[in-house]
Order: C-alpha cells, then structure tokens, then sequence
C-alpha cells in the first residue's frame, strides 16, 4: 500500500483539485552543503536498486510476481532444521483448518476447502502444499519449501467458480519456483529481486515490489520514515503536482509550503519530484515530505509504477534533505547496477 503524500487532506478534496492540474517548477530546498553526504546501502528490491541511508532500519516489504507472493524465512540458529520447518508449517495448517470448519462443507480442496500435501517429490526439496479457502471467492495456494539457505515460502491466491475443480495448484508456483536463485551472486540484469532472492528469465505480467525503512527516534532528533513502491502500470498520464491545490489548502485553514517541485529524471524515467512541508493549523509541528514518482510505460515490466516518498517532522528536515538527496542521486536499475559490474 503506498502512503498517503498529504495525510492531512482529504483524499476526496484532493481528487476534485487535482484532476485540472498543471505543472510549474519550484527548486527552493536543499540540503546543508556544510554538512557531509550521506552514506547508503544499496538494496535490490524488484527491478531497482534502492538506497537507504545507513542510518535507517529496514522494515517490512512485499514482492510479488504474477500473482504470487514471495516470502523467504530464515532458518532459526540453534534448531534442527526438520523440526523448525514444520513449525513454521502449524500456523498456516491451523488457520487453514479453522477457515474450513468456519465456512462449513464447501467441498474437498479442489473447490476451496482445505488440504495439506507433501510435495517435496515436485520441488527437490522437503516442501509442504495448503490449500485454503480466503474469506472471498477464491483460494490461497500455500508452498513451503526447505531451501538449505532460507525457507521458501510461495503463496497464490486464485480465483475458483464455485463447484468446479482448481486443477493443477502448483503449477504456476513450480514455474516460478524453477526461475527463482537465492542471494545475488552470478546475477542476470533482468532479475526481479525479493527479500533474500531473485527470479531470473520468467516471463511476467504482474509485478509488485516495495521498501520500508525508518530512522528510529531518539532524545536528539525525530524518526524519518523512507518508503518505496512499484506496481503495474494503469495509466501512463504524468504524475499531478500537489502545488496546484495551495490557495485550495489555505481557504480550509491548513498550511502548505512547496518547496521543490519538478521534473526529475531517475534510471531513465522521467517523472516529479516534490518537497513540501504541510498540516493542519492547529498542529503542534508539520510535516515534511519528499516523493519522486513516475508513471510507468504499460506492458514494460522494467518501467512500471514507481514512488519513492520519505516522511518526517519539520524539526527533521536538515537531515531529511540530506538523506533524500542521496537516495535521488543513487537510485538506479538491478539491470543498470549489475549489467555494469558484470
């Protein structure tokens, strides 16, 4: 799920305004040239090679690929490996278990109950099979599968007529299984990037990747959160500035303050770039954000939907600008950055 730029605002204010929007150019923020760059880590994450300022912690993130949900789990350190991956397996049986007793007699697996099978013969490897239904009309297909680096975990949610068969249920989860490498040795340039892995060489139509990272709080200074996102393309219409609605945000009592607004080229991907600090009246402190989106290019899996967007109080702001300029000047492609190493 992608933040909300202006929490403050109505969404549904923001969705009469912003529909005639036009664009300007604003370029009053910048970081303290007195003060060092700041370092970053680069991570994969989908088709991208994001960095994330040293000083932050990274949080939760989703990588998603046709459909299917991809999770890598570490092994626990001092565990019998067997032991651990059934442990892992428990709480997904039970609530399956509990959402086919709940629902009543739906029928066998094959039409959205609940099953559990050994499918280690298929995967190579001790793997595990559910099949559960969700609570609309389709099921989850759960795998787990005990690679010797992590436990994989691969999880589609499929849509069923009610009273037909699902056949084939591992199908498509063994396809993306047999494209998936784990770590980021030997890379492809066309690799899709999750948690602790990649796919390499299958054909996509659905793609989704995110990244949360935050810099925790402290007696000193405030937290700064970093998000990034990607999804398929709907529409390939240019980003709309938030600048447009100020007199809009002022007749309403709020306060908005543009700082940057342009247009900002990242890996080959033109899109906006805007800084602005904002809230209601009546806040004890506003906010700041900083977001770049691109409105990706349909049917181009290496150009899809992209925001990076970074959060914070105002207080924070010396530091937020030094940390976003960083991550605009270093953000590429996992074909850039690798096909470059290579």
């Amino acid at each position: 799920m992608r933040l909300n730029p202006f929490p403050t605002l109505s969404i549904l204010l923001l969705t009469l305004i912003l529909g005639g929007c036009h664009y300007m150019t604003i370029d009053t923020a910048g970081p303290n040239p007195n003060l060092p760059p700041c370092p970053v880590t680069m991570f994969p994450v989908g088709r991208f090679m994001v960095p994330v300022p040293k000083d932050m912690k990274l949080g939760a993130g989703i990588h998603n690929i046709n459909k299917i949900t991809i999770e890598e789990i570490a092994w626990k350190k001092g565990r019998d490996r067997e032991e651990y991956l059934k442990e892992v397996w428990m709480p997904v049986r039970t609530k399956a278990w509990e959402r086919y007793v709940e629902g009543g007699k739906l029928g066998p697996a094959s039409q959205g109950g609940w099953a559990e099978e050994d499918v280690s013969h298929l995967f190579g490897y001790p793997a595990m099979l559910f099949c559960y239904r969700s609570k609309t009309a389709d099921h989850n297909i759960d795998v787990h599968i005990g690679l010797p680096e992590a436990i994989l975990r691969l999880t589609e949610s499929r849509f069923y007529p009610i009273g037909n068969a699902c056949l084939d249920m591992e199908e498509r989860i063994l396809n993306l299984f047999k494209h998936y490498r784990f770590g980021n040795k030997n890379v492809a340039p066309d690799s899709f990037f999750s948690a602790g892995g990649r796919v390499e060489g299958l054909k996509t139509w659905y793609e989704q990747a995110s990244l949360g990272a935050k810099r925790h709080a402290s007696e000193s200074r405030p937290k700064i959160y970093l998000r990034f996102d990607t999804l398929p393309t709907v529409t390939s219409e240019f980003p709309k500035s938030i600048s447009v609605i100020s007199g809009v945000v002022r007749k309403y009592g709020m306060k908005l303050h543009v700082l940057r607004s342009r247009k900002r080229v990242l890996a080959g991907m033109e899109g906006l770039e805007e800084v602005y600090v904002g809230g209601n009246k009546d806040d004890d402190e506003l906010r700041l954000t900083a977001f770049w989106r691109f409105q990706g290019v349909p049917k181009d899996p290496e150009k899809p939907d992209v925001e990076i967007q970074m959060t914070c109080p105002e207080s924070a702001k010396e530091d937020a600008l030094r940390m976003w300029d960083a991550v605009m000047t270093k953000f590429t492609t996992v074909r850039e950055y690798y096909g470059r190493r290579s």
